[in-house]
């Protein structure tokens, strides 16, 4: 049996000893370069926590700023880096900006001022404590390697879509706001919002200020609206693209303004299976992304109960008076609307009271033959446990409201309808072919509706 010899005993320990200070080099790199990507992982957790938790809270307000910094503070000060380590939190790494990719990002006070535009957080972990944003080599440092490496993120949230279904209505008026006065009772008035009277029912297909055909469109869910008009430009999305969003109830972008829409005027409404997903009728969407609301219960008949009279239908009843479709509702007081049946009224005060008013009004409100009252609970019947159905799938709040934009709908075929407001309806009963009964809340700011937050980066 052969044996190395001294020679070649002593030729491996000098190779060792050669090699042994680059095996303890690559060692150490793998392990400087692992303690590396742990820091930086942890950095980057650290500030998409920070930047979706402060995003969460704008509301287009200056109480919404205030809420953001306050909530970015607690969550970086529950976290830990290295495991031990406390986050180093300075309000200075946080900022505000009206889009995710520019250059005009604010502090929080300058933000204050203009805080109808600030939708998005930028988080920059460089403005922290230096000791927690870079890194120098630990096991590197033995063999003479000390460049120290900035670990610092940039983290951007903001939202990701609008709350806004892509179906579009025919605003009854252009004026934002409007007194309605009762003239059988001089003492109750309300507001009305673009031609629209909070607590009524409407069938959303069923509507046109300036004539008797109803008037409806779909909504173009992935292009944004142009800020110069786009007449004449062939549009381009079809059924296919439009029924996912009418699942959910948004819009891929995330700003409409006052712009002009791509618009399509659909020969029928196909998409009542979709909207009937807030029911807990899921077939045609997916449960992920198109839950069923908390409360399944449709508010018409026997189920509309805190009403004396209980309504036939979910909707007020049209109307062609004027030229103008629209309902018995939105008529002028006269004597003529003391004598409609109550019941033609349809369904009201489902989501909540209209401001300024009272279950006193009621009456004054709808005058009818016989007249008709309200015992109203509490709090609004859509979140009042004994006017609530749970859905057999896990559900989601407030899945019935949906929010459409009111158009400026024009009295010719000439101009082309821009954007006034964007409504919010109460779905009061599931969708047919042929209606939507909703029942109208008010308008409601983009910066308020609330949607999905993401990152950016």
């Amino acid at each position: 049996m052969n044996t190395p010899s001294h020679r070649q005993r002593g030729a491996i320990a000098l190779m060792y000893a050669l090699l042994l200070p680059v095996m303890i080099g690559c060692v150490g790199l793998a392990l400087d370069l692992g303690l590396l990507y742990l820091r930086t992982t942890q950095l980057q957790n650290a500030a998409d926590s920070i930047a979706i938790a402060a995003a969460v809270k704008l509301d287009g307000t200056s109480t919404g700023i205030a809420q953001a910094v306050l909530r970015a503070s607690q969550i970086a000060r529950s976290l830990n880096i290295n495991l031990a380590t406390p986050l180093e939190w300075r309000s200075a790494a946080l900022r505000f900006g009206p889009t995710p990719d520019g250059a005009d990002w604010r502090s929080a006070s300058a933000a204050a001022g203009d805080a109808a535009n600030m939708r998005y957080v930028r988080v920059d972990l460089a403005d922290l404590d230096e000791q927690m944003n870079v890194m120098r080599p630990v096991l590197m440092g033995v063999v003479g390697g000390s460049i120290a490496v900035d670990v610092a993120p940039v983290a951007v949230a903001g939202p990701t879509a609008l709350r806004v279904a892509p179906l579009a209505i025919c605003a009854l008026s252009t004026s934002a706001s409007a007194t309605r006065s009762n003239a059988g009772s001089p003492g109750v008035t309300e507001t009305v919002r673009y031609g629209l009277r909070p607590g009524i029912g409407y069938n959303l297909l069923d509507l046109n200020p300036n004539g008797v055909t109803p008037l409806y469109y779909l909504f173009d869910p992935v292009h944004p609206p142009t800020s110069g008009s786009h007449a004449g430009a062939t549009v381009s999305f079809d059924d296919n693209t439009v029924a996912p969003f009418m699942c959910s109830g948004t819009l891929a972008y995330t700003a409409i303004g006052s712009g002009f829409p791509y618009l399509r005027r659909p020969a029928s409404f196909d998409f009542w299976r979709q909207l009937n997903s807030r029911f807990g009728q899921v077939p045609v969407c997916n449960l992920a992304s198109a839950p069923p609301d908390t409360n399944v219960r449709e508010y018409v008949g026997e189920n509309a109960n805190w009403m004396t009279t209980r309504p036939v239908r979910a909707y007020a009843q049209r109307t062609t008076v004027g030229g103008k479709l629209r309902t018995i509702a939105d008529l002028p007081w006269t004597a003529a609307t003391v004598n409609t049946p109550d019941a033609d009224y349809g369904t009201r005060w489902a989501y909540n009271v209209p401001r300024g008013q009272s279950a006193g009004n009621f009456a004054s409100l709808y005058p009818s033959t016989p007249a008709n009252s309200v015992s109203m609970p509490l709090d609004a019947p859509y979140v009042t446990p004994g006017y609530v159905t749970a859905p057999t799938q896990p559900g989601r709040p407030n899945r019935r409201l949906l929010h459409v934009p009111l158009l400026n709908c024009p009295a010719s075929g000439g101009a082309e309808p821009n954007v006034l407001a964007i409504g919010r309806f109460l779905l009061t009963a599931p969708a047919s072919a042929t209606e939507i009964p909703a029942e109208f809340v008010g308008v409601v700011s983009e910066a308020a509706l609330g949607t999905a937050i993401g990152l950016y980066r």
